[in-house]
């Protein structure tokens, strides 16, 4: 992958949209027990992790879960994002994010029948130092809806769920 440096910020955008893109189709990703995909945009320094939670976000509007327990779950299942990615980055990282988005989906097109693209919703970040984030990894991996996530984990809403 060309380094991120090289580019601008729009072409960044849309090379990470393309990343994601490539990421959703049948045998390119990795299997995930994770609804959605996750792309490492960043690999050293501030690790970056962008995970595209779509189907999860659309469960969630579909099932009507309220904000608390959505963000419960999207926090848990962040972490287990980062999991399964963490030996794509560098050891030198001194911090990790992973950036939850979604699709935003518009109006429904009279020329396709379907909704419309309607932007990225960058709803969240998970961030913590690398080292926590390596430190007993399968044991936070695991947590169930009860147990408290470590006090090193920061989930920050950013954005809106969608209306339910």
């Amino acid at each position: 992958m060309l380094r991120p440096a090289f580019f601008g910020p729009i072409a960044l955008a849309a090379l990470v949209m393309f990343e994601l893109s490539l990421a959703s189709a049948p045998g390119l990703a990795e299997q995930s027990s994770v609804p959605g995909n996750a792309v490492v945009a960043r690999a050293a320094e501030d690790a970056l992790i962008i995970w595209n939670a779509n189907p999860e976000i659309a469960a969630i509007v579909s099932n009507k879960i309220p904000d608390d327990a959505a963000n419960n779950e999207l926090e848990r299942n962040a972490l287990r994002v980062l999991a399964q990615n963490l030996a794509k980055l560098e050891k030198s990282a001194k911090s990790v994010t992973v950036r939850v988005v979604y699709d935003k989906t518009g109006a429904v097109s009279p020329v396709y029948g379907a909704p419309t693209f309607a932007g990225v919703e960058r709803y969240a970040n998970l961030e913590m130092s690398y080292k926590d984030a390596i430190s007993d990894r399968e044991k936070w991996m695991q947590l169930d809806p009860k147990t408290a996530v470590p006090s090193w984990v920061n989930f920050k809403v950013t954005g809106q769920l969608p209306p339910r």
